[in-house]
Formats: C-alpha cells, sequence, structure tokens
C-alpha cells in the first residue's frame, strides 16, 4: 500500500510541479510524518527536490525552456488570450507579466493605439520595437533565464510607483483553501507588487490550475476581479466566485 501511495504522490507532483506538504496531506489523507517519510523516499530516489514547506519535482516547469512551453496547448492559449484583449482599450495604462499566455495577449494587440505598457517579459520587450503606437516600461530586476523575464524585489519597487489601470496575469495554481499561487520568490514579489498597485486585475487561467496549489500564494481570489479560462470549473469554484464578487469569462 505504501509503495502504491509513493508512486501516486510522485505522479501528483510531476503533475502539478511544486506542492506543499499540507496539499499533499490534504489529497492522499496522511499525516505530515507519513508525507515526510514518503518525501525522502522520492528524495532518495533524485526525482523530486525538497524545498521549505514543500516539494518540487525535477521535472518541473521551470526547468522546461520557454519554447518547449510556448507552444504546448496553443489553440487554449489563443482563445484566452483574444479573450483578454477585449477587456483592453484604447488608451489603456496595463501590466503584462512573464507568462506564456500573457506573451500570446501580447500578440492580439496590434490593433490596439497609444497603450501605455509596464513587463517584465522580456519577449515583450523585443517584440514592442516595432509597437511604434506603444510606450513600454521594462521594470528591469533580476534576470530569469528560463522564463525571458526580469523578477526579484528591484522589478517589484519599480511597480510600486506607479498607478497601473489594468494588470494580466497567470498563475500555476488556484485554489480556494491557498488563491493564487506560484512557486517563485522572484515572480512571487513581482506578482504582489502589481495587485497592491492595479486598479483591476485580470487573471488568465488554463482550466487545468484549478485545484493546483504552488510554494506562495501571491494574492486571495477575491483579489483577481476577472478570470479568464477556457472552461468552467467546478460548482465549488463557480459559487466562491459569485459569492466574492470574481467575474469568470469563459473564452470559446
Amino acid at each position: 500500500m505504501r509503495v502504491k501511495r509513493i508512486e501516486q504522490i510522485e505522479d501528483y507532483i510531476n503533475l502539478h510541479k511544486t506542492v506543499t506538504i499540507d496539499n499533499l496531506c490534504e489529497v492522499f489523507h496522511v499525516s505530515r510524518n507519513t508525507i515526510r517519510r514518503d518525501l525522502d523516499t522520492l528524495s532518495a530516489k533524485g526525482v523530486v527536490n525538497k524545498i521549505y514547506g514543500g516539494v518540487t519535482s525535477n521535472k518541473t516547469q521551470e526547468t522546461i525552456p520557454f519554447e518547449e512551453r510556448n507552444i504546448k496547448n496553443m489553440d487554449m492559449k489563443n482563445r484566452i488570450a483574444r479573450k483578454a484583449a477585449e477587456f483592453i482599450d484604447n488608451d489603456d495604462t496595463l501590466f503584462i507579466d512573464s507568462g506564456t499566455t500573457a506573451t500570446t495577449l501580447f500578440n492580439q494587440l496590434s490593433e490596439k493605439k497609444r497603450l501605455t505598457l509596464f513587463t517584465n517579459n522580456l519577449e515583450i520587450v523585443v517584440k514592442s520595437i516595432y509597437a511604434n503606437d506603444f510606450h513600454v516600461v521594462s521594470t528591469g530586476g533580476a534576470l530569469a533565464r528560463n522564463t525571458y523575464s526580469t523578477v526579484g524585489p528591484d522589478a517589484a519597487r519599480l511597480l510600486e510607483r506607479y498607478n497601473i489601470k489594468k494588470a494580466f496575469m497567470s498563475a500555476t495554481g488556484l485554489s480556494i483553501g491557498s488563491g493564487l499561487t506560484n512557486s517563485s520568490q522572484g515572480e512571487y514579489e513581482v506578482k504582489k507588487a502589481i495587485i497592491s498597485r492595479c486598479h483591476k486585475v485580470y487573471m488568465l487561467i488554463d482550466s487545468s490550475k484549478f485545484g493546483d496549489v504552488s510554494l506562495m500564494t501571491f494574492g486571495r481570489i477575491e483579489d483577481a476581479d476577472v478570470i479568464i479560462t477556457d472552461k468552467a470549473p467546478s460548482q465549488e469554484y463557480l459559487d466562491y466566485f459569485r459569492e466574492h464578487g470574481v467575474e469568470l469569462v469563459i473564452a470559446d
């Protein structure tokens, strides 16, 4: 029975990339001590890395090159991006983060005029060279090579200086218990900063992320004004969104 559970835990970690000990306890209905022993076994095999409060897969998304992640689920990303672009008006001041869906969103903005765009997404910065009608502000900060982005406290401090009308962001997990989560300290600081300074937050979340929990919570679900996704989540989430005033938009 323990061998089977450990195999299931390994599969779960590989699927969700980064998970907390509490999340594993909840999913597998065992104690923290039991989970720790199972994680010790997986760590000894070299298939996971233990981190403070949780564990990451050695196949974690952060080790997958940006180009490879960007071609996965392109139809879904395009649908979400097209829907998100409908919420952007000429003369808007906005932030777009480093997620691959957010990069796809930028590609939908060719008809928009006089945008002021803040971003930590280096691919967007490069593409903006040809967007003569956009005023683009790069956050600066520490280079995160695998995500083509800049992160950390310097990027966060720049964002804290401005009042930004709309933010379009992604998350590696969204759950009722843990809120909006991600697994990178540097990204966490940027996302926290933009939520604190932005008038309206749009989360671009593919449906596979509902129920996932990554290591760090950068916001409550209700910090998002609008969640744009490819298909409706379970009734539990629909009820939560309605009770907390979060608009759900399905990209069809």
